[in-house]
């Protein structure tokens, strides 16, 4: 037998416990939030994802050819992308604005020495048909709610606003391969290079300072010209509702999403080797205003522990007649418990261990007639 293939995930025993009380209570995040549930496909025509993203994320597609058609099609590798043409197709069955959420796995080819999935979990939302400081402010406020709910250690995001960049961008009227050029760089935060760049090239040093542009509000008082407005309102808010610890202004984000048309944030906490969360405005891509966020599951499954924990509940059910262990069964079963029968030959001892190692609360002897806790 071959090994699996490098990238991909198992999940078992008390690691897909602990991924599937992460996934519950992050979708519970959102439903009281009166987000509803979508399904999405997993892949899609190629040629309707290439236009929202970066060359580097377009070369990380897994593609395939449809046998049918011959048409390419790629694994989606991203849900945004998938839910934008939804959108369009559907868009006489929406009422806006309308609030989605969606739990599953995305596809992108990444270096696996880095350590990361090429198969990431994902649970997101999307609050489509509205703009605005209080759509942003929803959805930003959810997003740390998220992480709060998680118990995660000092969650915090990171804001920017892309158009503060684009705008620099404008004004130095460069064309799209020089953008992308010092984009890659500021994402980097490689400041040698891009200093040897712009002395080069004789652009704008207003460049420079967006890479070390993170900290506090002050930070936007030095880029007013270039727009602050719309990401001082978000927060100036943030601070009134109380988030004032939870998050730092950081005008040097650069995604691989090319779709990004406002404010983008990245979540991070204590003991994360990666973004916990990871969105922001994308007016453009759906044909309405929408703005929402992903939160990596897989990430926070690496650094949660206590969710793992689960109280120990049901019934284990040992005994010598199997008529009687099945009429205990149903007893138990039937009023909504977790039930297992012995299919073992072993000492009561040995059986009171296994049912300890399996999380059991009880152990049912029908030889005795009696009910242990455990």
């Amino acid at each position: 037998m071959s090994l699996i293939p490098e990238g991909v995930k198992i999940y078992f025993g008390k690691t897909l416990n602990k991924k599937i009380a992460i996934e519950n209570r992050v979708s519970e995040i959102f439903k009281k939030n009166s987000y509803n549930l979508i399904e999405l496909p997993i892949y899609e025509y190629y040629s309707d994802l290439e236009e929202s993203f970066s060359d580097t994320m377009k070369k990380n597609m897994f593609k395939f050819v449809d046998r049918d058609s011959g048409k390419m099609l790629a694994l989606r590798p991203d849900m945004t992308s998938l839910l934008a043409k939804l959108m369009k197709l559907r868009k006489d069955e929406m009422i806006f604005p309308e609030r989605i959420y969606y739990n599953g796995d995305v596809f992108r080819y990444q270096n696996i020495k880095s350590g990361v999935y090429r198969e990431i979990s994902q649970a997101g939302v999307e609050l489509i048909g509205t703009k605005g400081f209080r759509a942003d402010i929803e959805i930003v406020t959810m997003a740390i709610d998220v992480m709060k709910g998680l118990g995660l250690e000092k969650p915090k995001l990171e804001i920017g606003d892309v158009r503060i960049l684009n705008r620099i961008f404008d004004e130095m009227d460069i064309d799209l391969e020089e953008k992308n050029e010092l984009k890659e760089l500021i994402a980097k935060k490689d400041i040698p290079t891009l200093e040897k760049l712009v002395e080069k090239k004789g652009y704008d040093k207003i460049v420079l300072k967006l890479p070390l542009a993170i900290g506090g509000k002050e930070i936007l008082n030095e880029f007013s010209e270039y727009g602050t407005k719309e990401l001082t309102e978000i927060v100036d808010y943030l601070d009134k509702l109380g988030y004032n610890e939870n998050y730092v202004i950081d005008l040097g984000i650069v995604k691989d999403m090319g779709y990004y048309t406002g404010i983008v944030f990245n979540g991070m906490c204590s003991k994360a080797g990666d973004f916990i969360i990871n969105g922001g405005r994308y007016d453009k891509l759906m044909g309405f205003p929408a703005v929402g966020f992903v939160v990596n599951i897989d990430a926070v499954t690496e650094i949660v522990d206590y969710l793992d924990e689960q109280e120990k509940n049901g019934y284990y059910i040992i005994g010598n007649d199997y008529t009687k262990m099945f009429d205990a069964k149903n007893k138990y079963f039937n009023i909504g418990a977790r039930v297992e029968i012995s299919t073992l030959a072993l000492t009561v001892l040995e059986e009171k261990k296994y049912a300890v190692s399996k999380g059991f609360k009880y152990l049912v002897d029908t030889n005795t007639q009696k009910v242990e806790e455990i």
